[in-house]
């Protein structure tokens, strides 16, 4: 079974896009979306206006029965600008391999920006396939030194390597990173 079919195993199969269907509009998003997966991970954006706590709880109680996950978080955030973030994570075995799941309640606007971005990537990289495998070689390779992170280097990171600055290695991608990052 592919990565993909893994994911939509624990979307339709478990029914966790069903269940979020309660709570408003999902939209897959990420790596997912690009096609482009690396590892064991799926982000979705819910396009939901009325989050609350009792919400925030009762979707906990749904994914703590339904996936018993190893780890697991949920909360509220506001931002700078004053909206407020709603936010599920957990890592959980699904087939024996373990899964991230990363659920943000976010507005239309947020959400759309990030369609964007994924559908633009996913027509670059289905226009120059080869480039998906340069972001999927460079992001397995992050995975494997174990710097794959949101402090060290993140997808975007990669596909801003591959896409804009024409950097196809994992040697070539940390030498340029590395220097950017030691330059702010």
């Amino acid at each position: 079974m592919t990565r993909k079919e893994q994911a939509d195993y624990i979307l339709y199969h478990c029914g966790l896009e069903e269940e979020l269907r309660k709570y408003g509009v999902p939209h897959i998003v990420g790596s997912y979306r690009m096609d482009t997966m690396a590892w064991n991970d799926l982000d979705i954006d819910i396009e939901n206006d009325t989050m609350s706590r009792n919400k925030l709880y009762k979707l906990s109680n749904f994914i703590i029965h339904r996936f018993q996950p190893v780890w697991y978080e949920a909360k509220e955030e506001i931002t700078k600008e004053n909206k407020t973030i709603w936010f599920h994570g957990f890592e959980t075995l699904v087939e024996g391999e373990l899964w991230n799941i990363d659920l943000w309640f976010f507005d239309k606007e947020t959400i759309g920006k990030a369609e964007q971005y994924c559908d633009a990537v996913k027509r670059r990289v289905e226009s120059e396939p080869e480039l998906k495998e340069k972001i999927v070689t460079i992001k397995t390779e992050l995975i494997l030194r174990g710097k794959y992170s949101f402090d060290q280097y993140t997808s975007m990171d990669v596909y801003d390597g591959v896409l804009n600055q024409h950097i196809f290695d994992i040697e070539d991608f940390l030498i340029h990173y590395t220097k950017q990052q030691n330059s702010l």
